[in-house]
């Protein structure tokens, strides 16, 4: 008889398997050597792959320059009004119903403030793309520096002020490079999260098939149109990509850990 404690055991595997483990296996069995002649073949398949990666990419990097000021204000401006306010908002992207980011992205930089720009100001471009993946991506690196910040402490920064530098030039000269690896790791994570980004990006920045498409909408609009197969090869392609991502990251915080030890 299995004790009331060793359920656990047996209940995990079990539950991982039918609800994680699962989904992914019958997408692959799914998948056709139709289907993907039919995605591969497709331009708006790899103009859908190209803005996706594109887009990522630029929105993972503006959001680990973004978190690297996050973390010179929690080490040195924790007092500050400014501080207090990014510290309670930066998780509410992350809560935050992403149909709801996406409308606020596009009243904040739709025609309303950035009419000037053209008709429908920023959206619908592959700038809103960007900063759709910024606004649901930026808290991971936020996180990540912001970790790293307090296992540094601050003493590198005060032998660096000792030496005569104002917190600012101490922070970039002695705190940022030994903020490599979690810089690497947040950046890896923010584009791992703005590959499956949907709803902001599509509310945002359309789904334009050749100019503001990715991978996620692309997938979207195949199911819709009852091209199921060409779907599944689609995403597939997604999860062997975010997969890749998956080992990166791990391989990174792997080698923070060998090298803290």
């Amino acid at each position: 008889m299995i004790g009331r404690y060793e359920i656990l055991s047996t209940l995990f595997p079990s539950l991982f398997f039918i609800f994680i483990v699962f989904p992914l296996v019958a997408l692959v069995l799914n998948l056709t050597p139709q289907g993907i002649a039919e995605a591969f073949s497709d331009p708006c398949f790899w103009s859908a792959t190209f803005n996706t990666i594109l887009c990522a990419i630029a929105a993972a990097a503006a959001g680990v320059v973004i978190a690297i000021g996050f973390g010179y204000y929690h080490l040195f401006k924790q007092d500050s009004v400014i501080y207090r306010i990014a510290d309670f908002l930066n998780d509410l992207p992350i809560a935050l119903p992403h149909t709801v980011a996406g409308l606020a992205l596009l009243l904040a930089f739709g025609r309303n403030y950035f009419g000037w720009l053209g008709e429908n100001g920023l959206a619908f471009t592959l700038i809103a793309v960007v900063l759709a993946m910024l606004f649901v991506s930026y808290p991971l690196a936020a996180r990540a520096v912001q970790a790293a910040v307090e296992e540094l402490g601050r003493e590198l920064v005060d032998v660096a002020r000792t030496l005569g530098d104002e917190p600012p030039k101490a922070y970039v000269r002695v705190v940022v490079p030994a903020l490599q690896e979690a810089l690497l790791g947040g950046f890896l994570l923010g584009f791992s999260r703005s590959l499956s980004e949907f709803a902001a990006v599509i509310m945002f920045g359309g789904n334009l098939p050749g100019r503001t498409q990715v991978l996620a909408s692309y997938v979207f609009t195949r199911v819709e149109a009852g091209d199921l197969e060409v779907a599944v090869a689609a995403s597939v392609f997604c999860m062997v990509l975010s997969l890749t991502m998956v080992a990166l990251v791990r391989s990174v915080a792997g080698g923070l850990r060998r090298a803290e030890g």
